[in-house]
């Protein structure tokens, strides 16, 4: 969309600009128009959020009759939302929510769309996603200072912040996000929250996966967004697998770990790969992303006698790896899964590829990197995240990549000069021979 929200609804869908009908654009568009009228730098922003006036079936009626009406979810139309298609570009538009305390509510007469926009954004979460472009008016509606705190650097909550996580608990999470996404301050009221934290249950897995999907992907530092919420006692509730890396364990002995702290390595990795995978599409970017995240959750599950070394913890990552994913299967797709469990058991064998003995080799070939699909960039990069994200080790993270993509390369280069085919027509009728001869054939072009 080249010209503004305003302009773009007046040449597609002019019919949305009528009067009673009370259409804002809303979230953070709303707010980057505030800003550009108030001469700020404002938030970026890809999608087009709207509400309105009308009701779920009035709304659909009135899509369905100029005929770009989308499908939604029951849950998204139970929230009030709709969907349209304009000009190529899927809208969602939101019913104005009607608080408890408004005069509609205690049935009283009935308000004027100025008072209906208002007590939709009294609803919202924060003052800065409390902030409407009246279309019809074109005018900016900011009734609780949202472009204030866009100026401050704050994350500030619209009115009581435990009354707002009440009505929706996921933007206890959001609160928290943001603040780390854009690195504004948080508002003291919110760190006071004295909720019971398993009020996030309420929520389905999908949106608190969206949540972690947004922080993995557009915070600087996701690990510092985990350990706030750990310290508030949020993340063993969303999940306990990650909780356990920020208790406070040894990363392993300090001769290999200077940073000290399991915490302090995820905080570390996670900024290592968000700054070398910040050009990717955003696909690949969270899958090595997901991959640092699960690297070494096997060390949550390290017996206490034999701290601070972790031996043994790549294959015992796998079963919280695997709790943690399929809980959340937003935040990666199966190949992504697979990536994950491969960085977690071999993010250390990996790097002493040349020490191992070609029958070795043939066999982590075979299990692992035989799959033309297999995306040995984006694995190189999660195992060199766990390097580089130790105390002044970035630059070893960089040579540890660069070495792991070139070995794998390297064996997937010599083993695609075996002729497999050939060889399985000599062996087709004993298939034992055949994967005994595949492996010798394999080991032989291994050798340096």
């Amino acid at each position: 969309m080249t010209l503004s929200p305003r302009a773009w609804l007046r040449e597609f869908a002019p019919w949305l600009l009528e009067e009673d009908l009370g259409v804002c654009v809303v979230g953070s568009t709303a707010l980057r128009t505030a800003c550009e009228r108030a001469g700020v730098e404002g938030p970026t922003t890809a999608d087009l959020d709207m509400s309105w006036a009308l009701d779920v079936g009035s709304g659909i009626e009135l899509l369905q009759r100029h005929d770009v009406w989308m499908k939604t979810t029951d849950a998204s139309q139970r929230r009030g939302t709709l969907a349209m298609k304009l000009d190529d570009t899927r809208v969602e538009i939101t019913t104005f929510r009607v608080p408890s305390s408004s005069s509609a509510a205690r049935g009283e007469s009935e308000r004027s769309m100025a008072d209906q926009i208002a007590d939709d954004l009294a609803g919202r979460d924060m003052t800065l996603g409390a902030v409407a472009h009246w279309l019809t008016e074109d005018r900016i509606v900011d009734p609780f200072g949202g472009l204030d705190a866009w100026r401050e650097k704050r994350i500030a909550p619209v009115g009581d912040p435990a009354a707002r996580i009440e009505e929706h608990p996921i933007r206890w999470i959001r609160y928290y996000r943001r603040s780390h996404q854009w690195g504004f301050e948080l508002d003291a009221a919110i760190r006071a929250v004295d909720l019971d934290p398993r009020i996030i249950e309420r929520e389905p897995a999908e949106a608190i996966g969206g949540e972690l999907r947004a922080a993995l992907l557009e915070c600087a530092s996701p690990g510092e967004f985990l350990r706030d919420l750990y310290d508030n006692s949020l993340l063993e509730v969303i999940s306990p697998e990650l909780a356990s890396q920020f208790d406070g364990r040894a990363a392993g002995p300090l001769k290999h770990h200077p940073e000290g702290s399991q915490a302090n390595h995820m905080i570390l990795a996670l900024e290592w790969i968000a700054d070398r995978a910040k050009d990717l599409p955003e696909r690949d970017r969270l899958t090595a992303t997901v991959a640092v995240l699960c690297h070494d959750l096997g060390k949550s599950l390290t017996p206490k006698e034999l701290l601070p070394s972790h031996h043994g913890h790549e294959l015992s990552g796998i079963e919280p790896l695997r709790a943690l994913l399929d809980r959340y299967p937003g935040l990666t797709d199966p190949a992504g899964k697979r990536l994950a469990e491969a960085v977690c058991t071999l993010h250390l064998t990996i790097r002493q590829l040349d020490e191992l003995r070609p029958g070795t080799r043939a066999r982590l070939y075979e299990r692992n990197f035989r799959d033309k699909n297999f995306r040995a960039d984006l694995f190189a990069l999660a195992v060199g995240a766990d390097s580089g994200g130790r105390l002044d080790k970035a630059r070893e993270g960089d040579e540890v990549a660069r070495t792991v993509r070139d070995g794998i390369e390297w064996m997937q280069s010599r083993c695609a000069t075996i002729d497999v085919g050939a060889l399985y027509e000599t062996h087709k009728n004993d298939k034992e021979r055949f994967k005994s001869e595949l492996h010798q054939a394999w080991t032989r072009v291994l050798k340096r």
